[in-house]
C-alpha cells in the first residue's frame, strides 16, 4: 500500500522543521483564501480555512509561491507537477514545493512516499528508530524518518524511558551526518486507547503508531510509561507514519 506525505522545512531557517503530515496549510490566490489540503486516494481534498465541513476534492492545488507568483501543483507518481497560473505547457516536476503558508511564512514541502508503511529511499546505514548521541556530546536524539530528533530534556526523556542504558553513542561525524529534525515537545509520551491494544509515541500533536512489542523493546521504551486515555482522545490525535525501526 502507497501513502504520501508532506515534510516541512522553513525556507527562512532551514534548521526549523513541521511533522511530516498528509495536510498542507496554503493561501490561494484564485479566491485569495486560506485552505488546508489534505492529500489522500491521489486527490487533494479543500477545506476552506481548515473547516471539514467545507469540503470539496481536487486533482489540483491553486497555490502562492515563496517568491509571490501563482501556480498550480499536482501530484504525479513521486512528484509535483507545477504549472504557472495552471498553464502546463509551461509547467516542470519537481520533488519539492516551495510555498506561503497560512503564517504568512515561507516554506518547502518535500514529498515523502511510504509503501506499507515503509519510506524506500532511507539510506540503509541510517539508524531508523534508534536512541542516539554523539561520544563527545551531551544531547540525546530519536532518529526517524532520516532526521536527529531531540529529546530537549531529562524529564521528556524519562516520560519514555526508564533508564539511559538504551542509548547508542557514535561518533560525532556519523551523527552530524543525519539531518536535524524536530525537537520532541514537551509533552511527548507513550499513549493507548482504553479498548485496544496498539501502542503510540505521542509528540508535536501527533501520534505515531509502534508496530510491535519487539520495536517497542528495541528502542528502549518503557511499557510502565504508557498512558491510557480513552479511544475518543486517542483518535482526535492526528496520526503521523508509523514510527520505523532498521536492521541495527
Amino acid at each position: 500500500m502507497k501513502n504520501q506525505w508532506f515534510v516541512f522545512t522553513s525556507l527562512e531557517n532551514p534548521k526549523e522543521t513541521k511533522t511530516a503530515s498528509p495536510f498542507l496549510d496554503y493561501l490561494t490566490w484564485n479566491t485569495k483564501g486560506r485552505w488546508t489540503a489534505e492529500y489522500k486516494d491521489s486527490k487533494f481534498y479543500h477545506y476552506e480555512n481548515g473547516d471539514k465541513g467545507k469540503c470539496h476534492p481536487d486533482c489540483i492545488l491553486n497555490y502562492i509561491s515563496d517568491a509571490g507568483e501563482d501556480w498550480q501543483m499536482k501530484i504525479e507518481g513521486d512528484h509535483f507537477v507545477h504549472a504557472p497560473k495552471g498553464d502546463y505547457s509551461r509547467a516542470h516536476t519537481d520533488t519539492v514545493m516551495h510555498y506561503i503558508g497560512w503564517d504568512g511564512r515561507k516554506w518547502r514541502a518535500e514529498l515523502l512516499t511510504l509503501i506499507d508503511g515503509l519510506h524506500p529511499e532511507l539510506i540503509s546505514n541510517c539508524p531508523e528508530g534508534m536512541l542516539l548521541k554523539a561520544d563527545n556530546a551531551a544531547a540525546v536524539y530519536l532518529v526517524q524518518f532520516g532526521q536527529l530528533h531531540l529529546i530537549p530534556n531529562p524529564d521528556v526523556y524519562f516520560a519514555l524511558f526508564p533508564n539511559w542504558d538504551k542509548i547508542h553513542v557514535k561518533s560525532t561525524d556519523e551523527v552530524n551526518a543525519i539531518p536535524m529534525g524536530l525537537p520532541l515537545s514537551l509533552d511527548a509520551c507513550l499513549i493507548k486507547a482504553d479498548d485496544s491494544a496498539p501502542v503510540y509515541l505521542s509528540t508535536n500533536g501527533v501520534k505515531s503508531h509502534i508496530k510491535s512489542r519487539g520495536d517497542f523493546e528495541k528502542v528502549g521504551f518503557d511499557w510502565d510509561k504508557i498512558k491510557t486515555m480513552t479511544a475518543e482522545e486517542v483518535n482526535k490525535i492526528p496520526t503521523a507514519p508509523e514510527y520505523e525501526i532498521a536492521n541495527w
